[in-house]
């Protein structure tokens, strides 16, 4: 069946919200006009002779920090209402009701004044701490990243000590909303609850008062100074040794791997930071002379990951008791155990279609002791898979506990050693039905249809008559329920996706394995084989080049200036006997790393498809081909 696209050419299509117009230059307004105008409003504080001369006046502190605050708040203010005022009006002359309406502009003026007001008192705040005006506007915008990116490096360096860590699960997407400039672009789809606009003006009233305390205590000879206050000068320095070190490590750990590169990046990282702090406090670049806080920084932090290294808290090692855990989200993607909402909610909506999918939550007793008993054997073996290289299979596991905590573990794992454990949790009645839902379908009501896509050759099946329907449901359920843990783990298809439609606007979809012979054999008989999958009557050849190191394949294809012609390789056999073609067709797949790589090459396209087939399963006839 071919697509077509209707209605190709759209009207303008106004914007739902005020902050999707021009949403860059709204942003970037928020996040300089403050700044620079709290720069400019307390310049006095950091010119040593502007500083004396104002402080000399017969006015208190207060009275000068009031001034200059309020004529600020007010310079920010009234521009943004008298914009909310003229929007207003246009709204009762455009034609555009939604955007321009009362509610919307109000809206747009509350939270820009909002967003507004807290960088300007964030910047206030800084300008306290410090003798120079453009580290103000530096570390006003450090500020804004500081809680968050302290906490993103700390947590993603843990990854490379505390096996079974994984710092996804506490660095998910919902971190962003507390970077102030990533939540006022998403004001357009999401607009602040009310738990964060009072968390806002909390902010403000505390930088506000803190900002006015501070100011009080400040000494009019700190002007030009880095740090105004000396007791806050070793925690400005060791700070930005300690980020440093988490940036360098970091870097060179998920560049290079390995311990001895991520220490090199700690201590070069750590090195510049520290060096580098000092000649910012003392303005001098004659610093090197004060080694003896580098080292005493490098033995305490040498300490500190020395204990997470022998893992003093246990982290490693813990392990819940099957008697209290109450379910186990468990998948080979940590993202599948993360989310409660989709791990237990069986569908996803796109395109106003309900598509159901798989779900990896398990409560029944016999799935959990046999991921409890896997978890077990990880632990037990955790100095053996630290050394394994070929780590290619993930285990996420989550626990959800009696009492109420949850405990969660990542792992990567080579599946060859854990055959057996795998193969108790993959062949359970609910790890089938959970990984197929389809197993999960037995009213029959509602399905509409059944359809095969094959995708290469652009036919299709439509199964519509309810007898055809419910039989081919049981020969698909019989090919899942009697599949091996091998044949599980084989993901070798025919290219060709079942799709389940129901009148309730559900769908249901999964690919054809290979494995599922029971429909191919109904298929066949029905005389419908052709149109739902590929054969060797859509092929008009076929390539096979060896890959003895095996490389992934599409590295070995599109690895040369050849591209996807392997005719012009070097060793390339091709392959047109029919017979021949079938056989092939009938192994290829599942894994891209196989010692023998095939391209397909079809009648109707110029774009050959590319698989792999190992050597244990290649036929007679290719292994004398190609030895």
């Amino acid at each position: 069946m071919g697509y077509t696209r209707e209605n190709e050419f759209h009207p303008y299509q106004p914007p739902n919200s005020l902050f999707a117009l021009s949403n860059e230059f709204q942003i970037f307004m928020t996040f300089t006009f403050p700044v620079l105008l709290a720069i400019f409003m307390f310049r006095y504080i950091h010119v040593k002779l502007t500083s004396d001369f104002t402080h000399s006046l017969p006015l208190k502190r207060e009275q000068l920090f009031h001034q200059h605050v309020v004529f600020g708040l007010v310079v920010i203010i009234v521009p943004l209402f008298l914009t909310a005022l003229s929007l207003t009006i246009l709204g009762l002359i455009l034609p555009y009701k939604e955007l321009l309406s009362f509610t919307s502009v109000l809206e747009w003026f509350s939270f820009s004044a909002l967003f507004h007001v807290f960088v300007f008192l964030t910047g206030v705040f800084v300008a306290m701490f410090t003798g120079m005006s453009i580290l103000q506007g530096a570390l006003t915008y450090i500020l804004f990243l500081f809680p968050v990116g302290v906490t993103v490096l700390f947590i993603s360096n843990l990854e490379f000590y505390l096996f079974g860590f994984t710092a996804t699960y506490y660095l998910d997407s919902q971190i962003e909303k507390y970077i102030p400039f990533i939540r006022l672009s998403q004001l357009e789809r999401l607009p602040l609850t009310l738990t964060e606009g009072l968390g806002y003006v909390l902010l403000c009233f505390i930088f506000y008062v803190c900002a006015l305390l501070v100011y009080k205590k400040r000494d009019t000879e700190t002007a030009t100074q880095a740090i105004a206050f000396p007791s806050l000068r070793p925690i400005f320095k060791y700070g930005v040794t300690f980020c440093t070190m988490l940036v360098g490590g970091l870097y060179f750990g998920s560049l290079q791997g390995g311990l001895g590169w991520i220490l090199f990046g700690y201590l070069l990282g750590s090195f510049a930071g520290y060096f580098l702090s000092i000649m910012m406090l003392e303005k001098s670049l004659k610093v090197f002379s004060k080694w003896k806080g580098y080292v005493a920084y490098v033995i305490a932090v040498a300490i500190i990951g020395f204990a997470i290294q022998i893992d003093v808290f246990g982290f490693e090692k813990k392990l819940p008791a099957v008697e209290d855990i109450e379910g186990i989200y468990f998948g080979d993607s940590i993202y599948s155990v993360i989310d409660h909402e989709a791990s237990l909610n069986p569908t996803y909506i796109v395109d106003q279609r309900m598509y159901i999918n798989p779900t990896y939550f398990y409560e029944q007793p016999e799935t959990i002791n046999s991921i409890h008993h896997l978890h077990e054997q990880i632990i037990q073996e955790k100095d053996l898979l630290k050394k394994t290289k070929d780590q290619r299979n993930s285990v996420a596991i989550r626990y959800n506990l009696k009492e109420g905590s949850d405990l969660i573990r990542y792992y990567e794992v080579p599946l060859t050693i854990y055959q057996k454990q795998y193969r108790e949790i993959a062949e359970t009645t609910e790890f089938k039905e959970n990984q197929n839902p389809v197993l999960k379908i037995n009213d029959l009501s509602t399905l509409e249809h059944i359809t095969l896509n094959s995708y290469y050759t652009e036919r299709r099946v439509t199964i519509t008559e309810r007898e055809d329907i419910e039989e081919f449901h049981q020969l698909i359920q019989s090919d899942i329920k009697n599949e091996t843990f091998e044949e599980i783990q084989d993901y070798r298809s025919w290219w060709t996706e079942i799709s389940y439609e129901f009148s309730n606007n559900q769908y249901l979809q999964f690919s054809w394995k290979k494995s599922y012979t029971e429909i191919e054999n109904w298929l066949e008989e029905k005389g419908l084989i052709e149109q739902a999958r590929v054969t060797e009557d859509d092929l008009s050849h076929i390539y096979v080049l060896k890959n003895d190191e095996k490389r992934d394949i599409y590295d070995v294809v599109y690895g040369t200036e050849y591209g996807n012609d392997l005719s012009r390789r070097e060793g390339a056999v091709k392959i047109e006997d029919p017979s021949q073609l079938n056989e092939i067709l009938r192994i290829a797949g599942g894994d891209y790393r196989g010692e023998y790589i095939i391209g397909f090459y079809f009648k109707n396209s110029l774009h050959p498809q590319f698989e792999s087939i190992s050597t244990e399963n290649a036929p007679d006839f290719l292994r004398k081909a190609l030895p």
